[in-house]
């Protein structure tokens, strides 16, 4: 909670910044910046988002960057950036609304849409371990499918450098359904570690070394590159990362680029790959809120035998609406998308005072009713990509934003075919 004498300060802030507006054409330095309401964040993690500095210019553009990329974080409901006017100087004041960061929540889940197959478990995440925006989630799911994961993830490894690291642990007991192989399990073990470095504000850059066993409980013909049926390699990969999207919960406007490629295998076994992959999204904000994106994926693989538990799909991670129900398998892959996005009830917050918790007391929401198209192609080694089929849908439907960045999206889309389908899907289409 923010105590009595931040209080007074703060009534003393907002009346000043209304004199702060008066003067908005005047030049304004930055005196100083001061962080109220941070009770479990530290205030280098929020500083360290702004580009706001003592000795600056203000600007009002630099104001809502700044308010942007402090909420994308996600360790905030609300956040807010004022400022008070001294002759031609201002003190800036951020005044953020801490989440609730220890959430514990139940994994329950149909595979390939089955009933028959259903798995269930119970994963918990702390979303700001130490209040330095580190990340610790844990999952345990039983049933149909089975597995263990242990995530950590650290945003900045020294108090005077941006390097950043993450590690990933997982013991798994999956059905893989093949076009050719059909329904067979797979047992996996996957460890994985990664060091990068941030530049400024929007640039990472980042390199990865994963450890995996495959093991299939029946060797047939290429469900693992080994006869054995078991399958046990090295990879190692690099990422470079540019991100300047206003929310990324829900963007109306910026760009992400995301190019990575890998290699696996260095004669410690059969497994001899070499991947690459994209995601390039560009949103133009228009007109109090609405935005149009535009959005392109690419994912390849070439070298050696590609086995089944290294193919790309449509249907699971990545949909086409139109054929948001079907699931399509290959080694390589590419899409696109576009959609317009009106808001209906831009975002806003829903107070509440009367139990007393204050992670709950400033709530983000809003409502978007969004038009869009997808494509997307899918081709194996063995196939002429020209001869594959695109497969397309166009459609609209409402994307509603709750609180602690959830988006549910109820849309209905009709595809190439002419085919129509309804359906209601978690998250951001991108």
């Amino acid at each position: 909670m923010i105590k009595y004498s931040q209080l007074l300060l703060l009534g003393f802030i907002f009346t000043s910044s209304l004199e702060a507006r008066w003067v908005s054409d005047s030049i304004l330095i930055v005196d100083d910046v001061q962080i109220f309401g941070n009770q479990t964040t530290k205030e280098y993690v929020i500083l360290r988002e702004m580009s706001i500095q003592p000795g600056d210019t203000l600007t009002q553009e630099a104001i809502e960057r700044d308010r942007n990329n402090i909420y994308n974080l996600g360790l905030f409901n609300k956040v807010d950036v004022e400022y008070s006017v001294r002759q031609n100087t201002a003190s800036v004041f951020v005044i953020v609304s801490e989440r609730w960061y220890f959430i514990p929540y139940p994994v329950l889940g149909m595979k390939y849409r089955d009933p028959s197959k259903l798995y269930y478990g119970v994963g918990v995440m702390h979303q700001n371990f130490r209040g330095r925006n580190e990340k610790l989630y844990a999952n345990a799911v039983f049933g149909y499918d089975r597995w263990f994961t242990l995530n950590y993830q650290n945003p900045r490894l020294t108090d005077h450098g941006d390097y950043f690291f993450s590690g990933s642990f997982a013991v798994q007991k999956l059905h893989s359904l093949s076009n050719d192989q059909g329904e067979y399990e797979n047992s996996n073990i996957y460890l994985s570690g990664t060091v990068g470095k941030r530049f400024g504000l929007y640039q990472t850059f980042s390199g990865s070394l994963d450890y995996q066993v495959w093991q299939v409980n029946d060797p047939q013909l290429h469900r693992t590159v080994s006869s054995s049926g078991r399958d046990a390699f090295l990879t190692a990969s690099v990422q470079y990362r540019y991100d300047t999207r206003d929310n990324r919960e829900y963007t109306t406007d910026g760009t992400l680029i995301s190019l990575g490629m890998s290699k696996s295998g260095f004669g410690e076994s059969e497994i001899n790959l070499t991947g690459c992959g994209y995601d390039i999204r560009q949103f133009f904000g228009f007109n109090s809120g609405s935005g149009i994106g535009v959005r392109t994926i690419g994912s390849f693989t070439w070298g050696g035998v590609i086995p089944p538990y290294r193919h790309v799909f449509f249907g699971y991670d990545e949909r086409i609406r139109g054929y948001f129900y079907k699931t399509m398998e290959a080694e390589n892959r590419i899409g696109m998308s576009a959609e317009l996005r009106l808001p209906i009830l831009t975002p806003r917050y829903l107070e509440i005072h009367a139990f007393g918790i204050p992670e709950f007391q400033k709530l983000r929401y809003g409502l978007y009713f969004a038009i869009f198209a997808d494509a997307g192609k899918l081709w194996s080694r063995h196939q002429v990509l020209s001869e594959q089929p695109w497969y397309s849908g166009v459609g609209a439907g409402f994307q509603f934003l709750l609180p602690y960045g959830f988006t549910i999206r109820t849309e209905a889309a009709f595809n190439n075919i002419g085919i129509t389908e309804g359906f209601i899907d978690f998250d951001t289409s991108f």
